[in-house]
């Protein structure tokens, strides 16, 4: 027993549950799709759960601090520059998902901005950082998917 379960626990034992005990009972073929869809985005949700609000806040700062040395480096790149005074306007210490949301939205356009002037510029160095940064936001939707389930196809 679990006395005091996190989020991601509580996910996970419901999981179990359906799998193990609804799961084997359900004959019609579209209500088992429906129970395998629901288990297979439960158990993303319990991933996402334990790890988002690290995960923006880590990509975050990552596309910040790129931003940056993009815009020392790129006095002509203003829409990058732009973008990150916009996102620098509401960055905050808030753990409160929203607020964390809406710094991440922000974090996102200045990655955008950031693709288009290092790409703009051609220097190796600065297309590798960029890419960097969608490698990262690429793993952590990985880690939230992770690989391919076939679900009905049991």
């Amino acid at each position: 027993m679990i006395s005091k379960p996190t989020t991601q626990q509580l996910i996970d034992a419901a999981c179990t549950e359906l799998a193990a005990k609804v799961a084997p009972v359900v004959t019609d073929s579209t209500a088992k799709l429906v129970l395998d869809m629901a288990i297979a985005v439960l158990k993303g949700v319990g991933i996402r759960s334990a790890n988002e609000l690290a995960w923006m806040r880590e990509e975050a700062d990552a596309i910040e601090d790129v931003a940056r040395r993009l815009v020392a480096d790129l006095p002509d790149a203003t829409d990058l520059a732009d973008a990150l005074d916009s996102y620098l306007d509401i960055k905050s210490d808030s753990r409160y998902l929203t607020q964390a949301e809406a710094e991440y939205e922000r974090a996102g356009e200045v990655l955008s901005r950031a693709v288009e002037a290092a790409y703009a510029d051609g220097n190796a160095d600065r297309k590798a950082a960029v890419r960097a940064l969608i490698d990262q936001r690429m793993a952590n939707e990985f880690a939230v998917v992770g690989q391919y389930v076939g679900v009905g196809r049991g």
